[in-house]
C-alpha cells in the first residue's frame, strides 16, 4: 500500500492520472481530510499545532514487486521533494485480493 497526502490543488488527479496513463495501474483512489504539520512555518503558541488545511489523500494498492517503482513515480509526480508539497510512505497489506474486469466492461474513458 502506497500513500500521499498532497495539497488540495488538482495533485491527486495528477497523480490517479498519471498512474493509469504511465503504470496502467486503476486500483488508486484520493480522499479528502484535515492534514497539519508540526514543521510548518505558521507562528502557534508553544505546544500547539498550527491551524489545520484541507489535503488529499491518495493511496494506492500495488505488487510488493512494484512497490519501489510506484512510489518513486509517485514521488516524483507529486513532487514531494518540494518543501512542503507532503509527503508519501509504503506499507504492506495485510489484507488484499487481485481481481479482474470481465471481459467486455467498457472503458469510462471513452
Amino acid at each position: 500500500m502506497i500513500t500521499a497526502v498532497v495539497p488540495d490543488d488538482g495533485a491527486d488527479l495528477e497523480i490517479l492520472k498519471a498512474l493509469r496513463a504511465e503504470k496502467g495501474i486503476v486500483q488508486a483512489y484520493s480522499f479528502a481530510c484535515l492534514g497539519s504539520s508540526a514543521t510548518a512555518e505558521a507562528k502557534t503558541k508553544p505546544g500547539k499545532l498550527p491551524e489545520p488545511t484541507m489535503v488529499r489523500m491518495v493511496e494506492v494498492l500495488v505488487p510488493e514487486r512494484d512497490a519501489d517503482d510506484v512510489f518513486d513515480f509517485i514521488s516524483q509526480v507529486a513532487r514531494v521533494i518540494e518543501n512542503g508539497r507532503g509527503l508519501v510512505w509504503q506499507e504492506s497489506a495485510p489484507f488484499s485480493t487481485p481481481y479482474e474486469l470481465p471481459e467486455g466492461v467498457p472503458d469510462e474513458r471513452a
